[in-house]
């Protein structure tokens, strides 16, 4: 039987995406060597993903799955 197991990830974000592009890309292609799928992704920016702390240094969460052994 095939079976799955989910993951977030949580991704740098930033106002204008063309900065975070190649850093997503980056952990999304070594997520991707571990089996993991992107399941879902908004790109776009929601200020309350930012921690009160920092305004630079927003995330999205990223919903990931893989198949796993049964």
């Amino acid at each position: 039987m095939k079976r799955v197991e989910y993951r977030v990830e949580q991704l740098p974000h930033q106002e204008h995406p063309d900065q975070n592009i190649p850093v997503m890309l980056e952990r999304l292609t070594e997520l991707g060597k571990q089996g993991w799928h992107v399941t879902s992704v908004d790109l776009t920016y929601h200020p309350s993903y930012t921690p009160a702390w920092s305004a630079s240094e927003a995330t999205l969460p990223i919903l990931l799955e893989r198949e796993v052994e049964a």
